[in-house]
């Protein structure tokens, strides 16, 4: 069987969730299928033959205009796949396929429809028309939660036995690293000198960034000596002004930081030289950092809100994230007790241990073989 993947979610959008899912996916696919044969659609689109020599290199970084430049579709008429696999939330589908082809989409989230205001203008257009049009075409559905898949159902209609839930993991590299060499690297790479709070995901409106220094704001007096706040992301985020702005109208320049967007393999050290990891997310479809930050051994303080609980099960302390005080209250539980930072280690590491992506790769390589 020849199956086809559109790759370029990770060579234009790694450092995304949905970068970070498609290169994943296929690397496990390329080690746990000893029988089929692999095409992979690179930018702009066209396609690349895996062979034994192949090798997938992922971008370094999200190309701003990836939901864009990803309509353009590859010719899957001429590559003669049995079966075509979207990652991207099926965006990028072709207008006509040949009959006896298999189409297999991935829907990471419904926020277009949940909290279309948190969206980018050009991202929610392409998302409005294409998803119910790619989730009718599709034969199979892949989801990352049974939250959206719960949303798939509600929202578009998809029937039930139509979606397989397979999950995510944290990227193996992801593992703990000595704090005094994770603090030495991030003063050396980003600067930060102090004890930090770590939030990681980018500026979107979902992610709650203004509660989150509003939060902080409250507590900081309590924390140790220096305390800062250091917010992972680019700069083109929806909130990312506002949230520069608030900063400053808090007096809080010198404890809350910005160090933009930061390497992928920096990022171990990152999580491992944090006090504390927040999420107050107000809609996930799976949400990686959390399972990152447990992976590496970071205490995580997470929002209880669409697939957040899910993901996060006892592995973290949920908060309300609608509450600010209920956010600082958690936040402050977990900076002044020792023992339930212990805690959360120790459950983090074994939250985080449920899932693989080896696994992931080889449900998927079930939906495959189910379909033809």
């Amino acid at each position: 069987m020849l199956i086809g993947i559109d790759a370029r979610a990770a060579l234009w959008y790694r450092g995304s969730g949905i970068g970070t899912y498609t290169y994943q996916l296929i690397e496990g696919l390329l080690e746990v299928d000893p029988l089929n044969q692999y095409q992979l659609v690179y930018p702009p689109a066209q396609w690349v033959k895996v062979d034994d020599d192949f090798e997938l290199v992922p971008g370094e970084h999200k190309n701003r205009r990836f939901w864009q430049l990803v309509q353009a579709s590859p010719d899957v008429e001429a590559a003669g796949v049995d079966v075509y696999h979207i990652p991207q939330n099926g965006i990028g589908l072709p207008p006509s396929w040949p009959r006896a082809m298999k189409l297999v989409i991935t829907i990471h989230d419904l926020i277009p429809f949940v909290l279309p205001q948190t969206c980018s203008k050009p991202y929610l257009e392409i998302a409005l028309r294409e998803l119910p049009r790619v989730v009718d075409a599709a034969d199979y559905v892949i989801t990352v939660s049974f939250s959206t898949k719960k949303d798939l159902v509600r929202i578009l209609g998809v029937p039930e036995e139509k979606i397989a839930v397979i999950y995510e993991a944290a990227e193996p590299m992801y593992r703990p690293i000595c704090p005094e060499k994770a603090q030495a690297y991030m003063q050396k790479e980003c600067g930060i000198t102090a004890p930090y709070i770590l939030n990681v995901g980018g500026f979107s409106r979902r992610k709650n960034l203004t509660g989150l220094v509003r939060a902080f704001h409250e507590i900081k007096a309590k924390l140790p000596d220096g305390c800062q706040l250091v917010l992972v992301g680019g700069s083109g985020g929806g909130s990312y002004e506002e949230v520069k702005i608030l900063v400053e109208k808090l007096g809080l320049e010198d404890r809350v930081k910005f160090p933009g967007f930061v390497r992928t393999d920096s990022m171990p050290y990152l999580y491992s030289g944090a006090e504390l990891f927040v999420y107050p997310s107000l809609y996930e479809g799976f949400g990686l950092p959390p399972l990152e930050a447990m992976a590496c051994g970071t205490p995580v303080v997470a929002a209880r809100a669409s697939s957040i609980p899910e993901v996060a099960g006892d592995g973290a302390l949920l908060h309300n994230p609608y509450d600010e005080e209920s956010l600082s209250e958690a936040m402050l539980k977990v900076m002044l007790d020792d023992e339930l930072k212990q805690r959360l280690v120790e459950r983090g590491y074994k939250q985080a241990a449920q899932f693989s992506w080896t696994k992931a790769a080889t449900e998927t390589w079930m939906v495959y073989q189910s379909l033809v």
